[in-house]
């Protein structure tokens, strides 16, 4: 099975003239665009930009904008109003041609969330899969601007967690695949503190974005809300806080266990919780 990741979060920082390397990977880019947008939306903190006519009543950026109501009501953090610049693509080959010059490793993908001069950038191509590209990379925004820089699959679990919308439970349906056949042949088990130790999200494999969302998915739907919540809330205030993968093997026994059970449970034709 050939994976694509959609997207890679990507911080850009100038520091005397030369590039830096942290755990999201960062370099020098210039990303001004020449053209003047069709479209903008002003609708703090989101500024949408299009180059065809997003009208302003659309599905898309109704979730947009719900995005992070959902967020802060799941999540319990006052989330930052700082701008987050989003730009939509109409031509695949303008997209295409952007991504090769201003950030070339990551030729391909569909969307991306970049970091620039503490700016906030989202980057897509309008698709079938934009709704949910947009709420992914919004995930990052909204997380990135309140809480800073998360370990990479808490950081992609919940994008991967967020970006579903209309489907009953949250089932992110690309993922179970993954999950299923790595069970069946005995070519993956849960391992957090393996998933914890992956810093870069090129090493990052289809499976291990599709473990990444079954953790947050099993914590956001078996009253472990609250694990989550507070990790969040203590980086947020700047608090020294445990690992995450600590706090979670000391409030649940078997962690490993109980997630493959809750993999079986979310199949589909077996009832999921609303």
């Amino acid at each position: 099975m050939a994976f694509l990741p959609r997207s890679t979060a990507v911080c850009v920082k100038l520091l005397l003239g030369l590039s830096c390397l942290s755990a999201l990977g960062c370099t020098m880019w210039s990303t001004q665009l020449a053209s003047a947008p069709s479209t903008f939306v002003d609708d703090v903190p989101l500024q949408i930009e299009a180059d065809f006519d997003l009208q302003d009543n659309s599905l898309v950026l109704q979730e947009t904008r719900n995005l992070k109501m959902e967020l802060r009501d799941d999540l319990g953090i006052p989330f930052s109003n700082q701008d987050i610049h989003v730009r939509i693509f109409r031509d695949p080959s303008t997209f295409a041609q952007f991504t090769r010059q201003h950030f070339p490793q990551l030729n391909g993908r569909r969307a991306l969330f970049v970091v620039e001069g503490g700016q906030y950038y989202v980057y897509a191509i309008w698709s079938d899969s934009i709704l949910a590209d947009l709420r992914h990379e919004l995930t990052h925004a909204y997380l990135n601007s309140s809480v800073g820089t998360l370990p990479l699959w808490l950081d992609e679990g919940l994008a991967e967690y967020y970006e579903v919308v209309g489907v009953r439970g949250r089932i992110n349906r690309e993922h179970l695949p993954w999950l299923n056949d790595g069970l069946k042949n005995h070519t993956w088990q849960p391992n957090l503190e393996r998933l914890a130790t992956i810093a870069r999200p090129e090493q990052m494999s289809g499976t291990d974005y599709a473990e990444s969302w079954l953790w947050i998915h099993y914590l956001m739907r078996n009253q472990r809300t609250t694990i989550v919540r507070d990790y969040l809330v203590a980086r947020h205030q700047r608090k020294v806080v445990d690992p995450i993968p600590l706090q979670i093997r000391t409030k649940i026994p078997d962690a490993e266990e109980k997630l493959t059970q809750h993999l079986i449970k979310i199949q589909p034709g077996v009832p999921v919780p609303r």
